[in-house]
């Protein structure tokens, strides 16, 4: 939708007003995925980005190439990420407070640094996950199954207390 509204403002009479179009676009997206627990598109310019060589075996293309992407992103400075989300992926963080993401499937580094792209939004979506309220219907069986699982104990001490108040045959 955002490379429409690009293609459609290529006369000058009109680019102002293509671009609040996609200026709104964008907001509506980063509104939406606020809800989620974070803004999307990512902020580039708070993500730090580094290209390594990769390891392991394969000649001298590997040795000479840096393809291995890793992303590091501050959580505790991501104003763009949700307290929830920034709770939920405490336990993902190193000693610095980092969350790092790293790749390097591909041979190539620009394929790589979107993959890592990809697994930060999919680690983001993952740890922002609010399960949706309870229906009705739900607490009803619920509350049933609590029912019945209280009556099922209740009984379970009768039958006890019935059998520990008959007299033992090896009594004296």
């Amino acid at each position: 939708m955002l490379s429409l509204a690009i293609r459609i403002c290529s006369s000058p009479a009109i680019n102002n007003s293509c671009y609040l179009l996609n200026q709104k676009f964008l907001s509506q997206l980063s509104d939406f995925d606020e809800e989620r627990g974070f803004v999307y598109p990512f902020p580039k310019e708070k993500l730090i980005i580094k290209t390594v060589r990769s390891g392991g075996p394969g000649g001298q293309r590997r040795d000479k190439r840096e393809t291995k992407v890793q992303i590091k992103v501050n959580i505790s400075q991501a104003d763009w990420i949700s307290y929830r989300t920034k709770d939920s992926l405490a336990k993902k963080l190193d000693n610095s407070g980092h969350l790092q993401i790293n790749d390097e499937t591909s041979r190539s580094q620009s394929s790589n640094k979107t993959e890592c792209l990809n697994k930060l939004y999919r680690l983001l979506l993952e740890h922002s996950y609010v399960p949706p309220e309870p229906t009705e219907e739900e607490l009803a069986s619920d509350r049933r199954k609590e029912k019945a699982r209280k009556e099922k104990r209740k009984q379970a001490n009768r039958a006890k207390k019935y059998h520990s108040k008959r007299d033992h045959p090896f009594s004296w």
